[in-house]
């Protein structure tokens, strides 16, 4: 009753595969626990602030109170990336290098797809506070601590949902989310005060790039 999508479940993801596979041939017992998938590179405040530093006037800010910040922006209606972290290893945005948007606007698709050079068939997947969850997808079960985190499954939309975020909703009446909980940090962060501002439990969450480039890596992306 429960599945497992692998979170880079494209070509990129082969490197595993292989080296599960050469440790069968060797004999050797291997363990692989489900942890998170931010595997990429890292940077800190100095690379982050050095790379910035001639483009715009960079303020410090506590994780608190930059969430609130990027919520407050949220609740405006600005579209926000997020770059923080670790890169995640996959071809998911899950919340490291992420564009945020409000779902509320059903005229957000074609906005974001007009800035961002994308076509129009390719739908644009929510973040969901998880303890929402249930009540947003039908069949999302609360008990599987996997379901929804890498955004590799679809689920129903509930009527609900529908009318509460529209941006999400594929034409089929699927949407393909990711859930996030208190262990996601920041990024849970900003989706909760998000909600406090809003009373909303869901945002647009799409890769941080154009159309065929990929995401972006480093600060100076």
């Amino acid at each position: 009753s429960r599945v497992f999508v692998y979170p880079n479940m494209g070509d990129g993801g082969l490197c595993t595969g292989a080296a599960a596979l050469a440790c069968r041939e060797l004999g050797l017992l291997i363990s692989c626990p489900k942890g998170n998938c931010f595997l990429g590179p890292s940077f800190d405040e100095d690379q982050i602030t050095l790379a910035v530093g001639p483009r715009c006037t960079s303020t410090v800010l506590g994780q608190l109170e930059f969430a609130q910040a990027v919520a407050a922006k949220l609740h405006e209606g600005a579209v926000v990336g997020i770059f923080w972290g670790a890169m995640e290893f996959g071809p998911r945005a899950l919340g490291h290098r992420s564009l945020l948007v409000r779902a509320t606007d059903p005229a957000i698709n074609s906005i974001l797809n007009q800035r961002l050079r994308r076509t129009e068939f390719m739908p644009f997947a929510p973040v969901t506070l998880k303890q929402y969850a249930n009540e947003a997808y039908t069949g999302w079960d609360p008990e599987d601590e996997q379901a929804g985190w890498h955004m590799t499954m679809c689920y129903d939309v509930s009527p609900s949902m529908r009318l509460l975020c529209p941006a999400i909703v594929h034409e089929d009446g699927t949407a393909r989310p990711q859930v996030i909980g208190k262990n996601d940090g920041l990024y849970f962060d900003i989706l909760s005060e998000y909600m406090a501002l809003s009373g909303v439990h869901t945002l647009v969450n799409t890769s941080f790039n154009m159309h065929e480039q990929p995401l972006v890596c480093s600060p100076h992306d």
